[in-house]
């Protein structure tokens, strides 16, 4: 489909007052509802207008490559106040364009206000305050964090299929770096509904913290194959802290790859760890099935061919939009 552009205003700029009569305005003058037709036209050729120009703001906002074997991508400078969402059917990550967000696996709520904080010698450096650049895919997001002597790619995935998510970072450093990943437990289920006693521990052998409730119904885990040092919260009579942390080993120099998973089930511990297992051991597979996926629907469902890059590129990104919002429960 070919759309062309036209001017709000077709020849003369005072056509509502001042053209000629024609028999469609001696007819309206008679008929309201065809005077209410004509203003109806107007104000979709306003719409229309409004349209073409939040495009046009969109393109001077971001930057975008697609290659023919890959789908969309979109990058540009953080906003910190900008709300970010990845989500698959069963899964989302809820936060903001530094780093912080809430994971759900539905109808699970499972953590909120995960963060990561980068430690190099004696230093503590807070990842939200080095956030530089987003690049978004309709399977992933990654955030690039920017430091001295390091940067680092944190990827976030939901796979479209899977009841958890994947978090990758890549690191390149010039100096010793360790990643600590840290977040405050929030194991309950979607509202108005609720569990009773929940509780979360750090299982060693797992190397990942686990979520349970009383009844052994619903469980969770958030670990790394890295992940040691971990800090549980707490609460006494003098002091109490609601944050769990663990490590992620230290990155000497070079590069690396650390990775964090978060799985959950509806089924028990047992199907909530096999889950865990699944996206550890194969979560490269899980990201390029998720990448095929969106790249499938793209293909297979309805296409517009529209002569405005920047057109064409909103309307791809709202197909994608459609299908996000599809939820398996």
């Amino acid at each position: 489909a070919r759309i062309r552009p036209y001017s709000l205003y077709s020849g003369n700029r005072d056509f509502a007052s001042r053209a000629p009569k024609s028999p469609f305005r001696e007819k309206a003058a008679m008929n309201p509802h065809l005077a209410c037709v004509r203003r109806r036209g107007v104000a979709i050729r306003i719409l229309f207008g409004a349209c073409l120009l939040g495009v046009s703001m969109l393109s001077a906002s971001w930057s975008w490559a697609q290659p023919a074997d890959q789908g969309p991508e979109l990058t540009r400078t953080i906003r910190t106040w900008e709300f970010l969402p990845v989500v698959g059917t069963r899964a989302g990550l809820f936060g903001d364009e530094t780093g912080r967000f809430e994971a759900w696996v539905y109808p699970l709520k499972i953590f909120r206000e995960f963060h990561l904080t980068f430690h190099v010698g004696d230093r503590a450096l807070p990842a939200e305050s080095l956030a530089r650049t987003l690049t978004v895919r309709p399977e992933s997001a990654s955030i690039l964090y920017v430091g001295d002597s390091f940067r680092v790619r944190e990827t976030l995935c939901v796979p479209v299929n899977e009841a958890g998510a994947i978090i990758l970072l890549d690191i390149e450093t010039e100096q010793p770096l360790e990643v600590e990943a840290a977040f405050t437990g929030d194991f309950q289920l979607e509202w108005p509904a609720a569990l009773g006693g929940t509780y979360v521990d750090w299982y060693a052998k797992q190397r990942a913290f686990v979520f349970g409730e009383e009844a052994r119904k619903y469980a969770a885990l958030v670990g790394s194959p890295t992940g040691s040092d971990a800090r549980l919260s707490y609460q006494t009579n003098y002091s109490s802290s609601d944050q769990n942390s663990f490590r992620l080993g230290v990155t000497q120099k070079g590069k690396e790859t650390k990775v964090l998973v978060i799985a959950a089930s509806v089924a028990g511990p047992a199907d909530a760890e096999k889950t865990y297992q699944h996206l550890l051991t194969s979560y490269a597979d899980a990201m390029r099935e998720s990448a095929a996926y969106y790249r499938a629907y793209l293909d297979k469902t309805v296409n517009l061919e529209l002569p405005d890059a920047a057109l064409q590129q909103a309307y791809d990104w709202a197909r994608i939009s459609t299908i996000q919002g599809l939820v398996n429960n």
